[in-house]
């Protein structure tokens, strides 16, 4: 028999089902920490949720059993959830993605045991201009996280000499997520050309270490450089965003001092509101004002027309 109680958020009832739940087996985790965890880290989930169309994954009995993809606001979502309508690739299909706009959005997701929460790279109000560009760092087989983070310095090496800002954060599991905040003003084409440009040039000087190759097979033992991630309606793990890792791991804004040393499986469900208590927003500048693109789209020879 499902159990059930209502909790008050921020004036909005909700009904919590199942809050007992163990989402994560090794580490014991339930449906109520992610609860806990969505309502207490709401100020930093919010700013890097807000304004931005949802994919979510759902886990509804753990993240051993089977999950699902969910783009589309269900029909029995309570009335304060925020919704956009997208036109999607299909004639005549429109998507209601979720917008999460405030902390009871968050409190509802967590009790749909949306485990991950992806994000646009675009703000609903101007959804072909994304706002970030993200390099994704993915160790292919006989890879592991310390050689995508000797290629996210090798990265942040060419976006320096390139006069560009970039935040790292880890993806929760064994990548590595480079994040540059850019004036709105650039289409996808724009900025998936430019990370795949970074990408080919990191190739061409450590092709032992540096991949661009799309098909996985043929990736082995080198980082991919993912330009593909920066295409309308692609999206990466939220910064703050949990993981079904076995560990319950976080995707965990670093600084690049910290990402000499660190390791995925030290921020998790566990840790995370103590780092969070006493670290403020590391990825609060990729929220600032955005970057021009255009010296560097120069310098590395791509002319936007």
């Amino acid at each position: 028999m499902e159990q059930q109680q209502t909790v008050l958020v921020d004036g909005h009832e909700i009904v919590i089902t199942n809050w007992n739940r163990v989402l994560w087996p090794e580490p014991g985790f339930t449906k109520g920490d992610l609860i806990n965890y969505y309502s207490l880290a709401a100020p930093y989930l919010l700013a890097h949720l807000r304004d931005r169309p949802l994919t979510v994954t759902r886990y509804p009995r753990g993240i051993q059993n089977p999950s699902f993809y969910q783009k589309n606001c269900p029909q029995y979502a309570p009335g304060f959830i925020e919704t956009i309508p997208v036109v999607g690739d299909q004639p005549h299909k429109t998507i209601n993605y979720i917008l999460v706009q405030n902390r009871p959005t968050l409190v509802w997701l967590a009790n749909q045991a949306c485990i991950e929460l992806h994000p646009w790279l675009s703000l609903h109000t101007r959804p072909q201009y994304p706002d970030w560009l993200v390099f994704d760092l993915d160790p292919a087989e006989g890879c592991d996280f310390d050689d995508a983070r000797e290629i996210a310095f090798l990265v942040k090496k060419a976006l320096d000499e390139l006069g560009l800002l970039c935040y790292p954060k880890l993806s929760g599991v064994t990548g590595i997520h480079i994040y540059v905040p850019i004036e709105a003003k650039y289409t996808y084409q724009i900025t998936s050309g430019f990370v795949g440009s970074i990408g080919k040039i990191l190739e061409s000087v450590y092709p032992s270490k540096v991949t661009t190759e799309r098909l996985i097979k043929h990736r082995t033992g080198r980082v991919y450089v993912d330009h593909l991630q920066n295409l309308l309606g692609k999206t990466l793990a939220a910064p703050y965003s949990p993981r079904p890792h076995p560990k319950a791991t976080i995707s965990t804004p670093v600084t690049w001092p910290e990402l000499e040393g660190v390791y995925p499986d030290q921020f998790h469900l566990g840790s995370i509101l103590d780092r969070l208590r006493k670290t403020p927003d590391l990825f609060a500048p990729v929220l600032g004002p955005g970057q021009s693109l255009d010296l560097a789209l120069r310098d590395i020879g791509i002319t936007v027309t």
